[in-house]
């Protein structure tokens, strides 16, 4: 008995989801970093900035989870994202003397924090359009 193909293929789906979403966390931890440092003249350390992103990952998941439940909308998730990741902002990335950098501070890092991301996402859709797009049509 051997291995299918569609679960040999279904098993590398999985494996590039997951790598996808390990190199997602990554560089989101370090547009976090960037954008705090961009913000408050200070960069915090990674592995802060990491779990930073890991928490808002896991509050965006549960909080959207519960609303979700009642209202479906993709401005309501956004938003959501925004006020979840500037909570976890201020409560983890501390300011160079060790105190909390303010909530108000906080919104403008995450604001600044997503504008970064969704700039690198649409140059990141871009390159693969192309690249694949490329593929698809036979233009070497």
């Amino acid at each position: 008995m051997g291995t299918s193909t569609f679960a040999a293929l279904a098993g590398m789906g999985l494996f590039a989801i997951l790598i996808m979403i390990v190199v997602g966390i990554a560089l989101g931890a370090l547009v976090l970093a960037v954008s705090f440092r961009l913000v408050v003249g200070f960069m915090p350390s990674y592995l802060r900035a990491l779990g930073a992103v890991v928490l808002t990952y896991v509050g965006v998941f549960v909080v959207t989870l519960i609303l979700g439940m009642v209202v479906h909308s993709s401005v309501l998730s956004l938003i959501v994202t925004f006020l979840v990741g500037a909570v976890v902002v201020n409560y983890l990335l501390l300011a160079a003397d060790g105190s909390q950098i303010g909530f108000g501070k906080a919104c403008v890092v995450e604001l600044v924090n997503m504008v970064i991301g969704i700039v690198l996402a649409l140059i990141i859709g871009f390159i693969f359009a192309m690249v694949f797009g490329a593929a698809l049509f036979g233009l070497h």
